[in-house]
């Protein structure tokens, strides 16, 4: 793998380069779609810095209360640009938090606001595949498939290079098409949800589960199924719900 890029004298973290990279590219994408999402691409970047900013001060606020020892003796290691002392899952409720207070008190549509970010969301998570493949993580079970890599002292599926082209691939169709004319908005963001915990389900089969086993059951596996379900029926009861669909002329 490719832990660090070296760029002259600087070596940079790889994974967090590619993250980075990943998050500027769905910036420019956010950008160059929200006006075909109904949306004005202004409103929805400082929506997006908001709930980033919300994000990693939340992270770093839920790493410290559920390690406080980690800063004993440096309480300037507080403000550390480490990501390892970031609290994923806390800085993500509070960034989603901070979104839905933000586009309520703006009152934004709360699903264009969704079907604008699917061009967003889809460069990250393909970004964060990428990331998952320098660093190593996420490696495949041993195969003896021309294509597989060496890895972990065996010659083991690419998992996380599926994931990440697998990933571009409703980027793109969300890309190339224009929004169609009697589509309910929401639909993007449903349908891009569904087909990303189904690429999911598909690929985790491939890969070793690590810690996301407990007897013997796929963790990550049943999340994804979850995930999936919740998205089909969310969408069905939005759509069995909705007399009157908004109307989008093709542009």
């Amino acid at each position: 793998m490719f832990p660090v890029i070296n760029l002259g004298p600087l070596s940079i973290p790889a994974p967090a380069f590619i993250l980075i990279i990943g998050y500027m590219a769905g910036s420019f994408l956010l950008d160059k779609k929200a006006a075909s999402f109904s949306m004005d691409s202004e409103t929805i970047d400082r929506v997006l810095w908001i709930g980033t900013i919300s994000a990693l001060i939340g992270g770093r606020l839920s790493f410290i209360a559920s390690s406080p020892a980690a800063f004993k003796g440096d309480i300037l290691s507080v403000l550390s640009l480490n990501p390892a002392l970031l609290d994923p899952s806390g800085g993500l409720v509070i960034g989603i938090t901070a979104v839905i207070v933000v586009i309520t008190r703006q009152k934004i549509d709360y699903w264009m606001f969704l079907d604008s970010l699917t061009p967003f969301l889809g460069a990250l998570i393909s970004a964060y595949f990428l990331a998952r493949f320098a660093s190593g993580n996420g490696y495949g079970f041993i195969t003896n498939l021309p294509w597989g890599i060496y890895l972990w002292g065996a010659i083991r599926h690419p998992v996380q290079l599926y994931l990440t082209f697998t990933a571009l691939i409703p980027l793109a169709i969300i890309l190339v098409y224009t929004p169609i004319k009697n589509l309910l908005p929401g639909s993007t963001f449903f349908l891009f949800s569904a087909a990303t915990s189904s690429y999911l389900i598909f690929f985790s089969a491939f890969q070793v589960p690590g810690s996301n086993t407990t007897n013997g059951i796929r963790i990550d596996q049943i999340l994804y199924w979850v995930i999936l379900f919740v998205t089909l029926f969310l969408y069905n009861f939005r759509i069995k719900t909705t007399p009157d669909m908004v109307h989008h002329e093709i542009k």
